[in-house]
């Protein structure tokens, strides 16, 4: 229960809310974008051109797998007559309809590129080959561990892995090339193929975690059967080279799309955060919970509960693997909190960091109230003593409150530690009472606490009067209700405190006024990555940048320290002009007042 509470609240959404982030951070910069496309083809030709592509690929390419494997199964294995033409017949007709298909279409693309110099920068083409490389890429990872593990004797040889192996490992490498031939040129074209490393980066590091996990889960096992039990037929050996597997291919796709493109090139930026915060030390951060709640839960049932087990031997079987999933959890977030605090400013708070640390107070505050509730349902329904139709089993509240003491143990430090990190940040000012995740987290807590509140205490009521008008009054009310109780009085403390820091945020936030802040529009003149200064102008209320790129000067004329980046922005926020250019150069700016005449 604890380990489906946690990784269900914490992680599905993280994605959610990594996914909104990147696709607010791309509408952003996208509104930037001031180049001027003509039609093309159309939108409509040009989705049509695409969406038949990709579909026509895929089909070639499971044609051709299939191929591949049921050559080399017809070499190695022993696969029957029949089995081999049926499939042989299925591969043809997939092969023969989706490569003549794809090749058309793809022909089709690459003359409406060359007729229409706006192709190259359409949101459809750089989609497609995201998408398909995508795709490819996991296919491509699938297929190698299943063939690693044929090659370290952990799976029975077969030919299908292999032709997909070689299939989409082709799909990949030629769609490869043909958007390394077309660097993005627009800020939009630009994301999608960010989307596309990141994605490559997450699932790497999704299997390099599974492979770790594996590779120390191994070992400590056999240890904990040597130790403690006989007569135990091990498999360890087979276990650690399936692992093993896992990790090599991880760690492959974690390296090429991590390391060499991502952790150093793109570091600071919207999606770098959303990785770094919420697809890497928060899942740190469930990895080292979750099993660390299961080793204190199992340690206090066997202790202080009712066990499920007649041996501590059989009691305590899920230690290896509990503690190797806490040891890489701890590693993953120490990485990346090692990379946060090495690139990270001190001084400010991003987006995504936000969402991380509520969310983890979220959870925290979660696992913790449904903890008290337990504790309250335990005194409750002892309280009421044996019912004349029911008889208490003996040590019918040991495990109860083994899990209840375990969510309180487990939530609260979490909660506490992050909510007052939290709480601390608002020194910085008003930026973080306004922050819209700290307004979402408070908001969405006032609201769920209340409605649980009103739907325990109308609970709570029905069985109340129903006692009455039965004249059924006594203290086995109180097991009736129990939890009906216990999530009110919990959910009541919760509403009530929150309640309070939303009171106290509304009021250090400044008065609204009638009239809306004045929208004042600056241009920025800057060659290279500006992704910092325009976050640091927008933070001035009410003013929109749009960004200009030089094409007659290095990247390292954006390159602002951050005295001149912060002078820019308090020239910014002094000016009186509606209109400004601000103009970054050798390490300085110019900041231009201008009108804009009609016509």
């Amino acid at each position: 229960m604890i380990a489906s509470l946690l990784i269900f609240s914490i992680l599905p959404v993280a994605i959610i809310a990594g996914t909104i982030a990147a696709v607010s951070a791309a509408r952003r910069e996208a509104e930037r974008d001031n180049a001027t496309l003509d039609d093309g083809i159309g939108s409509v030709r040009r989705l049509f051109i695409y969406v038949l592509a990709l579909v026509g690929v895929v089909f070639a390419a499971i044609g051709v797998a299939m191929i591949i494997s049921g050559a080399l199964d017809a070499i190695v294995g022993d696969t029957l007559l029949l089995d081999r033409r049926q499939g042989l017949a299925l591969a043809l007709a997939f092969t023969l309809v989706g490569t003549p298909a794809w090749l058309l279409f793809m022909l089709l693309a690459q003359r409406s590129v060359r007729a229409h110099e706006v192709e190259r920068r359409s949101q459809a083409r750089r989609l497609y080959f995201g998408v398909t490389r995508s795709v490819a890429l996991a296919i491509v990872a699938w297929n190698a561990v299943e063939a690693g593990r044929m090659l370290l004797g952990v799976a029975d040889v077969a030919g299908g892995p292999w032709g997909g192996l070689v299939a989409w490992s082709g799909v990949w490498a030629i769609h490869q090339r043909l958007a390394t031939a077309e660097p993005p040129t627009t800020v939009i074209t630009h994301l999608i193929d960010r989307f596309a490393l990141y994605f490559g980066a997450l699932l790497g590091l999704l299997l390099l975690l599974a492979g770790a996990i594996g590779l120390v889960a191994a070992p400590l096992s056999e240890a904990y059967d040597r130790a403690f039990r006989a007569n135990i037929v091990s498999g360890w050996d087979r276990d650690l080279r399936a692992s093993l597997v896992v990790l090599l291919v991880g760690v492959a796709i974690w390296g090429v799309y991590w390391l060499r493109q991502l952790a150093a090139r793109d570091r600071l930026t919207t999606l770098w955060r959303v990785h770094v915060f919420l697809f890497g030390a928060l899942l740190g951060v469930a990895l080292a919970i979750v099993p660390a709640a299961i080793m204190l839960y199992t340690a206090l049932e066997w202790y202080a509960g009712v066990p499920g087990a007649d041996t501590a031997v059989a009691h305590f079987s899920m230690l290896p693997d509990a503690a190797s999933a806490l040891i890489l959890g701890v590693a993953t977030w120490g990485y990346h909190r090692a990379v946060i605090v090495e690139v990270g400013d001190a001084h400010e708070r991003s987006g995504p960091e936000r969402v991380y640390r509520y969310l983890l107070s979220a959870a925290g505050l979660v696992t913790a109230a449904l903890g008290i509730a337990t504790l309250i349902a335990i005194a409750a329904e002892g309280l009421a003593g044996d019912h004349a139709d029911l008889v208490a089993a003996p040590n019918w509240w040991r495990n109860p409150l083994v899990r209840g003491v375990t969510l309180i143990s487990v939530g609260l430090p979490l909660w506490a530690r992050y909510w007052r990190d939290t709480q601390r940040a608002l020194a910085a000012g008003v930026e973080e009472r306004a922050a819209p995740s700290r307004r979402v987290y408070v908001f969405a807590t006032v609201g769920v606490a209340i409605f649980a509140l009103l739907v325990s205490l109308t609970i709570v009521l029905y069985q109340v009067f129903q006692a009455v008008l039965a004249v059924d009054l006594s203290l086995a009310l109180l097991r009736e209700a129990r939890w009906g109780l216990g999530v009110a009085l919990t959910t009541g403390a919760i509403a009530y405190y929150h309640v309070l820091v939303l009171r106290e945020d509304q009021a250090a936030l400044p008065e609204a006024t009638a009239t809306p802040p004045r929208a004042r529009q600056v241009v920025l003149v800057v060659s290279g990555d500006a992704a910092d200064l325009v976050a640091g102008l927008e933070r001035i209320e009410g003013v929109r940048v749009r960004v200009w790129r030089r094409t007659d000067a290095d990247g390292a004329s954006a390159a602002l320290s951050g005295e001149r980046r912060e002078a820019l922005r308090q020239a910014v926020a002094n000016a009186d002009a509606d209109r400004l250019l601000a103009i970054v150069a050798r390490g300085d700016f110019e900041l231009v007042p201008y009108v804009q005449d009609a016509r």
